[in-house]
């Protein structure tokens, strides 16, 4: 079917109100999820350490690329309550650092992410998933990338894979390649406000990317990215853009590389109670917003609150914007390989401001 798009290139402002549906997002109702877990460095050699000082969490050690400019750490755990902070160590050498979580449990962050030492950006990967709860928050020099993916790729053919060994040596350079390997990617979830400094940018791409708190980036580009299956995400940073290309991986011989599920609903049910979020699972297995009966699905984007330069909302499945606040200083790019939707209120009518491009496209529906 032909895609529905919408396009302009000035000034744009749209109002929406659906009386008939009402999404109670300011009220978080408590899901079931895995409790905000403590920091666990893996046992694999990548020589990461923890330090532990009351509710401070430092990490340092690590190892580092054949140019010196790429720092990676390995995780059995990765979480935060909302009283502790974890501080990643940098140095002014190095430029990103990556992070992957190994222990096969979504990670539970409610507390704030700091960067010290150098302007670097952090790359966090997790294939089981991700939640920010109400209060994640940061304080990182640079870009932020949060992943569900099984492999970063650098060059033609290096990866950093989300399990066993790496050849760190090779791993040089800017990342230009996220790998989806399973059918049913991770999702993330973010009821936080997540911001980063001015002039920087903050991407969350995963198998569903579910936003009712706050992504914010000043000058910068944000992306939400919901992928439906094994892709290849390709990024590229023109300038100090962020670009998404997706595409099917394959195998040496061209074949689609095989899958291990991980489903939204395990993530929001496979623990103990106490991270709020305003989503709910239904008795018969369905994930839906708090207080509506809008079903979300695998390769969905949400998202309520967006203030960046650019931003770019791209969904497999469906977007959703519920009582969306959604403003850039750019172009504003509105995407979905299903539906464009939007659901408000009258005392939170949903809005999108652009002051370059408005682009709008489903190719079922807006």
């Amino acid at each position: 079917m032909k895609a529905v798009g919408w396009h302009s290139n000035w000034l744009w402002k749209i109002f929406s109100l659906v009386g008939e549906i009402y999404l109670g997002i300011a009220i978080l109702n408590t899901v079931h999820v895995a409790k905000a877990e403590s920091i666990i460095p893996a046992a694999d050699g990548t020589g990461t350490s923890i330090t532990i000082d009351g509710n401070d969490l430092t990490i340092d050690g690590g190892t580092v690329s054949g140019d010196r400019a790429n720092l990676f750490h390995s995780f059995e755990k990765l979480g935060l309550t909302p009283e502790q902070t974890v501080t990643f160590l940098s140095n002014p050498q190095i430029r990103n650092i990556f992070a992957r979580v190994i222990g096969g449990e979504a990670s539970i962050v409610d507390g704030l992410i700091r960067v010290v030492g150098g302007n670097s950006n952090l790359f966090l990967m997790n294939p089981a998933g991700w939640v920010f709860g109400a209060n994640a928050r940061l304080n990182i020099p640079a870009d932020l990338t949060v992943t569900t993916a099984n492999r970063i790729g650098f060059g033609q053919d290096n990866w950093f894979t989300s399990f066993g060994s790496n050849d760190y040596q090779t791993l040089i350079g800017n990342p230009n390649t996220l790998a989806f390997d399973s059918n049913q990617p991770g999702s993330i979830i973010n009821a936080g406000n997540l911001e980063v400094l001015e002039g920087n940018n903050l991407s969350l791409i995963g198998g569903s990317v579910i936003s009712t708190g706050k992504v914010s980036a000043a000058n910068g580009t944000v992306n939400l990215v919901a992928v439906d299956g094994a892709n290849l995400v390709r990024i590229s940073q023109p300038g100090h853009l962020l670009s998404i290309e997706i595409e099917l991986p394959t195998d040496a011989d061209g074949e689609q590389l095989p899958f291990t599920p991980q489903d939204l609903p395990t993530l929001l049910t496979g623990g103990v109670e106490g991270l709020e979020t305003p989503i709910v699972v239904t008795p018969d297995g369905k994930v839906q917003l708090a207080d509506s009966s809008l079903p979300i699905e695998m390769g969905d984007v949400v998202a309520r609150e967006v203030n960046a330069q650019t931003a770019t909302l791209s969904a497999a499945n469906n977007l959703t914007l519920v009582e969306s606040q959604l403003s850039t200083t750019g172009d504003l790019n509105l995407l979905a390989g299903n539906t464009v939707r939007s659901h408000d209120s009258l005392a939170r009518p949903f809005i999108a401001e652009a002051l370059g491009n408005l682009s709008i496209q489903g190719n079922q529906a807006i």
